[in-house]
């Protein structure tokens, strides 16, 4: 008698992330199938994408639903599990799989199908190993009885996901429907994931992306000084089918950006796992002095482009985006040193600095020269999350 896997739904209840997996698509234009494994149709990892919420999935029992064949089209029953791939010592421990096992279960079969089945999982490791992207290996098994030894008759991988809690604003869980664009994209997962890898809060994941993207300067987006300073991907809506693509090697919208697609791409990816940052800018009456800053993609360090004030500066920023609030630059290094004002300069990328008020050593002080901080002032009522596309 010989036994097949037909499919295995990882996201079986869309109403709920408690026991199961995360709404998933793949980006703006592409959905992801359900059931997420398809025998015949999956191969890669990728083809199998599953996404949890650490948080909403912590102290409840995760289950998946799964269908299998047999050659026996008589009314039968087999006991069905699912191990772990064999330890890897040349890959980290975090790094293997965060699924654990799939606990054996007595499978009924008639005219050889079991059509799907609830399974639960054992050794899951979501909680242990914080936010992450990694490959799930499983070798499925089958005995007709307890005293029977297990026979391997599969093995399926899959692309797991593990996130903090339920993505925020701009990303949505509802509806849960082909037009919806807003649920969250794989896409997106593929390097946020990466970027705050083994993060277990919010503020150690929104610093990891923040230094990722700042990072990504010189070699793929520099600060516009050419254009004057130019919102390249952020304006009106984030265009982040564009950004992805210049991140896989594309032109995307160009090499150049600025303060706004900087917060954008910030909050947008930090929110995706479950940070909670808007953008929201400063300025004042007037434009407000710099001083001496690291822009994105540059090692000298200047007043932006040598242009010596902001009209205003966007961020990630927390909360009600005031004084009393944190913010997360990724568009620039400011000095960490006692005095921010005169070389020499110690580079401090600002990741959950409250931003400040004049005389506090903090962020505001660390971006405007004295001179600049009457008009570097936070203005709450430009916090907004933009939309994705």
């Amino acid at each position: 008698m010989s036994v097949w896997i037909e499919a295995i739904a990882f996201n079986h209840d869309q109403s709920t992330a408690t026991h199961d997996a995360l709404n998933l698509r793949r980006n703006a234009s592409e959905e992801v199938r359900l059931p997420e494994w398809q025998e015949g149709i999956c191969v890669r990892p990728e083809d199998s994408p599953a996404a949890y919420s650490i948080a909403d999935i912590h102290g409840h029992k995760i289950t998946i639903k799964a269908s299998f064949r047999s050659s026996n089209p008589n009314p039968h029953k087999l006991e069905i599990r699912a191990v772990d791939d064999l330890d890897d010592p040349d890959i980290p421990t975090e790094c293997r799989n965060v699924l654990g096992q799939v606990e054996a279960k007595k499978i009924a079969f008639a005219g050889g199908q079991s059509g799907m089945q609830e399974m639960t999982l054992h050794k899951v490791k979501l909680h242990d190993w914080g936010v992450g992207v990694r490959e799930t290996t499983w070798h499925w098994q089958v005995r007709d009885d307890a005293d029977d030894e297990w026979e391997h008759f599969a093995s399926t991988r899959h692309r797991i996901y593990s996130v903090l809690t339920t993505p925020t604003a701009p990303w949505q869980q509802t509806p849960f429907n082909s037009t919806n664009a807003d649920i969250l994209w794989t896409d997106v997962l593929d390097y946020a994931c990466w970027w705050a890898f083994g993060a277990k809060t919010p503020d150690k994941a929104a610093g990891k992306i923040t230094r990722h993207v700042y990072n990504l300067g010189p070699a793929v987006l520099t600060y516009d000084c050419p254009g004057g300073g130019s919102t390249q991907y952020a304006w009106p809506d984030f265009n982040c089918t564009a950004f992805i693509d210049r991140l896989r090697g594309g032109i995307g919208n160009g090499y150049y950006l600025n303060c706004t697609d900087c917060a954008t791409i910030t909050s947008t990816f930090a929110n995706a796992i479950g940070c909670d940052l808007w953008q929201s800018r400063m300025f004042g009456g007037w434009s407000f002095a710099l001083n001496e800053i690291l822009a994105i993609g540059s090692n000298v360090w200047q007043t932006a482009c040598g242009w010596g004030s902001f009209s205003y500066h966007e961020v990630a920023w927390e909360g009600a985006c005031t004084s009393n609030e944190d913010v997360f630059d990724a568009c620039l290094q400011v000095d960490g040193d006692a005095d921010p004002t005169t070389p020499p300069h110690t580079p401090l990328l600002p990741v959950d600095l409250r931003f400040g008020l004049p005389g506090d050593g903090l962020y505001r002080d660390r971006l405007a020269t004295p001179l600049g901080r009457p008009n570097c002032n936070d203005q709450p009522a430009t916090r907004q999350r933009r939309q994705v596309n």
